[in-house]
């Protein structure tokens, strides 16, 4: 048995004990998606201020 066979068993097998986890926790799966989703917007609409020698290195795009 190679490696790539082992990788795909274990992650396939993983895969499975997903799916049946979430049939069970339906809502939890749901609170969670709605979690990263927020993350994802918030992080979206920072606003991210450059580095303070950023312009003084002559580097202003």
């Amino acid at each position: 048995m190679n490696i790539s066979f082992a990788l795909s068993t274990f992650f396939e097998f993983i895969m499975v004990v997903a799916v049946v986890w979430c049939i069970f926790n339906e809502s939890k799966l749901i609170a969670f998606e709605k979690r990263i989703a927020s993350l994802i917007r918030r992080r979206r609409l920072k606003v991210v201020k450059p580095a303070a020698g950023y312009y003084v290195q002559g580097c202003s795009k």
